[in-house]
């Protein structure tokens, strides 16, 4: 629609769509969103898909979260294209609606030149969340910018939006557009704001039939929310929202949320390290009828079985007394062999998982 839904609207897209549950998506073999969505390596990388999206529908998942990239986008439009309509045709194949990204934050460049991302053979550090190498200190004084921000990629950001959900606006494999991912988290909140409504502007001319969410996700206290989150809040048709907390926590956050009325897509949950596990939070997701997506499937190059830098460094200022269990794995469901990590955890999503769908179909 070319307007925010209204609450009665919402709640009528959650009861078709049922009860979503899943994981953000990339193959175990990619490196980065680079590799997952460039032409090099591309066919090994879409049987990775193939057989790891396997394993969703085997657990009874019915969502992947994708985030798109644009650095491949505009160095190779027709083959990311294609790598995007074979990413949803190999959802579907599995069962799986799609959570699309539209914009996100992680990795920009600095500068307020662009300059594009090397595609090719893309290079990891082992031993860190997401394969990422450690900033050195002049990489962090740097100023990072967004696409959105920069005069000589806005427009080429906007037409890239325009040119896909153009294209899947009515398509029912596209279960909603998550049009901004983690706003103000690396640009700061004041800068987000205005990329946020611009965002959801552009989307909304489209006039498509899927609902709209930014992402609400500061980690700290959401009965006071920072200004992107409120924006985020208040243009979203339904709420998207990340949460990393123990249960105690997590608890408190819903209710915050839940009081505002409309359907919550927690697209991005699962730390236990930080102690919140699949045992506590997936019990809730069920019996409340949360749509979830994890975030990590199957455990591979990007390494986000590994701690955050940040409770490294939370862990360490506090001289060993935060309550983080670093002997457990931080995401991911499944090992690369594609076991269990923890074959309870999965017993207990399949249990639920199915429990769902034999309500359903009485």
């Amino acid at each position: 629609m070319d307007r925010r839904w209204t609450k009665e609207e919402a709640w009528a897209w959650q009861k078709k769509v049922g009860w979503l549950r899943g994981c953000n998506f990339i193959g175990s073999d990619c490196a980065n969103r680079i590799d997952m969505w460039q032409s090099h390596d591309n066919a090994i990388h879409m049987e990775t898909a193939d057989r790891e999206l396997a394993k969703c529908k085997e657990l009874g998942f019915n969502v992947v979260r994708l985030i798109i990239e644009f650095d491949v986008w505009i160095q190779e439009h027709d083959s990311f294209m294609n790598v995007l309509e074979k990413y949803i045709s190999i959802c579907d194949k599995h069962g799986q609606k799609v959570v699309l990204v539209l914009a996100n934050e992680a990795q920009l460049c600095s500068g307020e030149k662009y300059s594009p991302k090397q595609l090719g053979e893309q290079k990891y550090a082992l031993g860190y969340h997401q394969g990422r190498f450690p900033l050195t200190p002049e990489e962090k004084a740097r100023v990072p910018y967004h696409e959105l921000e920069r005069e000589d990629t806005r427009e080429d950001y906007l037409k890239m939006i325009r040119e896909i959900v153009g294209k899947y606006r009515e398509d029912e494999r596209i279960v909603c557009w998550n049009v901004y991912n983690e706003p103000g988290i690396t640009i700061g909140v004041e800068r987000s704001v205005p990329l946020i409504e611009l965002m959801f502007k552009t989307v909304r001319e489209l006039d498509p039939v899927q609902p709209l969410a930014s992402d609400i996700w500061y980690w700290r206290d959401l009965h006071e929310m920072r200004p992107n989150d409120q924006v985020s809040a208040d243009l979203s048709d339904v709420l998207s929202w990340h949460n990393y907390k123990p249960m105690k926590d997590f608890v408190v956050d819903y209710e915050v949320l839940k009081g505002l009325g409309r359907p919550i897509l927690l697209t991005e949950w699962l730390n236990r390290i930080n102690r919140q596990t699949v045992q506590d939070v997936y019990p809730l997701l069920y019996l409340d009828r949360i749509n979830c997506m994890c975030w990590g499937f199957v455990a591979g190059k990007t390494q986000t079985y590994e701690p955050w830098d940040s409770l490294w460094e939370q862990y360490e200022a506090s001289e060993g007394k935060k309550d983080f269990d670093f002997t457990k794995w931080q995401h991911d469901l499944l090992r690369p062999n594609l076991r269990p990590y923890d074959p309870n955890e999965i017993k207990l999503i399949k249990s639920f998982n199915g429990l769902y769908e034999k309500k359903e179909q009485q």
